[in-house]
């Protein structure tokens, strides 16, 4: 069983400076703050479709102290996960991404796409969709129902960091 899941983020910017942005390594690894830390979280970025384009893959660790306690019953050590983006080129004023997402700690998989577009505003819409796979027996809906919680947070503090490069820029 899965569960769907759909965000939409509004941006003050343009599509040309918020496809700049995500497109950029600059601003990922910014966000990460070094491309290594001492708990083992990563960053790695390439443009494997040329220019205009990139691939973010972002590991980490998350203490599972302040998880839901149906969580941390599972877990088997820290919460570990993997994060990858991907967006493509501009074409005309639209840009079309994907991201995954998953934990060597928890047999959960996410998979989404994503569409970035001009707003009625002037400004740029990001629209995510996708769907959060738990596969454990009984208690895999509730789970999927806290990684949805997951994803959303995600997208807005995405949002948010995104809104505060263009801001300084």
């Amino acid at each position: 069983m899965s569960k769907a899941f759909s965000f939409t983020t509004e941006f003050e910017h343009s599509v040309d400076a918020v496809h700049a942005a995500l497109t950029s390594e600059d601003y990922w690894k910014g966000r990460s703050g070094a491309d290594a830390d001492a708990d083992g979280s990563s960053i790695t970025v390439s443009a494997p479709a040329g220019p205009g384009t990139i691939r973010v893959e972002i590991t980490g660790r998350m203490d599972p102290a302040g998880l839901p306690a149906v969580v941390r019953g599972i877990l088997r050590g820290p919460l570990e996960m993997n994060r990858a983006d991907e967006w493509s080129a501009l074409d005309g004023d639209r840009a079309q991404g994907a991201m995954t997402g998953g934990s060597s700690s928890l047999p959960v998989s996410i998979e989404g796409r994503s569409e970035l577009r001009p707003s009625a505003s002037g400004g740029s819409v990001v629209e995510v969709t996708g769907e959060v796979a738990v596969k454990i027996p009984v208690v895999g809906g509730q789970v999927e129902g806290l990684v949805v919680q997951m994803v959303e947070s995600i997208v807005h503090g995405d949002q948010k960091e995104l809104n505060d490069w263009l801001a300084a820029k």
